[in-house]
């Protein structure tokens, strides 16, 4: 299912080196809209940047993959040391394509980290990329407050479905 993510955490900080390696990731494309960044704010909060610094630590290269404006996107790459690349037109494949020539990763070895299921979640997944949804940080613009509903649906139905085959086979 092109809209099912392959991980569901409430925040970036719990995708850490181990859960990476678990996965056979080894680099990571992370959005920056109410993912890294509230909304409308530039301030990124002290768990995020050690989030960011624990991967370092551990060698695994993060790149900003974000729909968001030049100015927004390289102000906050600046500030944390990292390429961002900026309106990317997520979920198109050519996005997801320049972030993994960047990392210099293969798909299969790589994660996008977002809170968007129709453009982070649907472009990771027919990349071939890990897609791991996160909780989203603020409601978002009132465009993405409308797909937020829909969004929801969908994985209250995964919920439902994950349940009813428990106990899981061997």
């Amino acid at each position: 299912m092109m809209l099912r993510p392959d991980a569901v955490v409430t925040s970036v900080t719990e995708v850490t080196p181990e859960f990476l390696y678990a996965r056979s990731v080894r680099a990571v494309m992370v959005d920056l809209d109410d993912t890294l960044l509230p909304s409308g704010s530039d301030l990124l909060e002290p768990p995020f940047r050690s989030w960011l610094e624990s991967l370092s630590r551990a060698g695994i290269p993060v790149v900003i993959l974000s729909n968001g404006t030049h100015a927004r996107v390289a102000r906050s790459a600046r500030e944390l040391g990292i390429v961002g690349l900026p309106l990317m037109g997520k979920p198109l494949g050519r996005a997801f394509q320049r972030g993994l020539v960047q990392l210099g990763t293969p798909a299969r070895e790589t994660a996008m980290v977002g809170d968007q299921l129709f453009t982070d979640v649907l472009g990771a997944n027919l990349a071939g990329v890990v897609s791991v949804l996160v909780t989203p940080l603020s409601p978002g613009k009132p465009h993405t407050q409308m797909l937020r509903h829909l969004e929801q649906r969908l994985l209250k139905r995964y919920r439902r479905a994950e349940r009813a085959v428990w106990p899981p086979s061997p």
